[in-house]
């Protein structure tokens, strides 16, 4: 007897500054494969994905937002009827880390508050050398904007390069926005290093009282991590002069 299988549509949005690498994402998990060549988004790009989990036969439609200002006046049709939102940063880059918190207040106002799985995805781990945003620093802007917005974030490491973590963080996706769904789930969700639920996050890097971080805390934030990076590039700087006197 051929099983009947329940069929979902979920709206996914991909968001964040541009060439951040929302497009190598979307084109790794279409099978299409990377190129390293960078296409500008015209205001949005949609493909569509069918997945199968145990009696759930899933439609990814994906929205993959441009990142440039001058598309800010169209993008807020685009979040409407989203579900779920992947926020994307480059770790060669603390401001696309802090401007993240503009793309959650556009989603929030763009989708009137529909969606109901953030991730925030830390893209192009691969470029090791080159990484300024830390594991530890990215993780610390999340579990303040949690607690500044009261809302649950899952926190991602990818390569649209190498692939790492992408077919895992949509799979990922699939299993939490069923469960959103009140669709039970025999099979746990893939065990990812990097996705990491920012409500399960250790206590002493939260606000020292119960009240919503204030923008004062995350401006400081950002501040510590526009000094990090400084500092960086210093020694990257120096280390360079020294290899060349060797």
């Amino acid at each position: 007897m051929v099983r009947k299988l329940s069929k979902w549509n979920f709206k996914v949005v991909l968001a964040g500054d541009g060439a951040v690498g929302k497009t190598s994402i979307r084109e790794r998990y279409m099978g299409k494969g990377f190129s390293s060549d960078y296409l500008k988004t015209i205001g949005a790009d949609f493909a569509s994905k069918k997945v199968t989990v145990e009696d759930n036969q899933i439609s990814f439609q994906i929205w993959d937002l441009a990142g440039q200002d001058s598309y800010q006046a169209v993008r807020g049709t685009f979040y409407k009827g989203a579900i779920a939102a992947l926020m994307v940063f480059d770790v060669q880059d603390s401001t696309t880390l802090t401007n993240v918190k503009n793309w959650v207040e556009e989603a929030i106002k763009g989708s009137n508050n529909s969606i109901l799985t953030y991730f925030i995805i830390a893209n192009k781990v691969d470029l090791v050398d080159k990484r300024r945003v830390s594991r530890e620093m990215a993780l610390d802007f999340c579990s303040r904007i949690d607690a500044e917005t009261g809302i649950r974030f899952y926190y991602c490491e990818t390569s649209a390069l190498s692939g790492q973590n992408i077919q895992e963080t949509f799979d990922f996706l699939a299993i939490k926005l069923l469960e959103a769904n009140n669709m039970k789930i025999l099979k746990k969700p893939p065990s990812v290093e990097g996705i990491i639920d920012t409500k399960e996050l250790k206590q002493e890097i939260l606000p020292s009282n119960d009240e919503y971080a204030s923008k004062k805390e995350i401006e400081n934030l950002e501040n510590r991590i526009n000094k990090l990076e400084k500092k960086l590039d210093t020694m990257q700087a120096i280390l360079t002069k020294i290899i060349e006197r060797i």
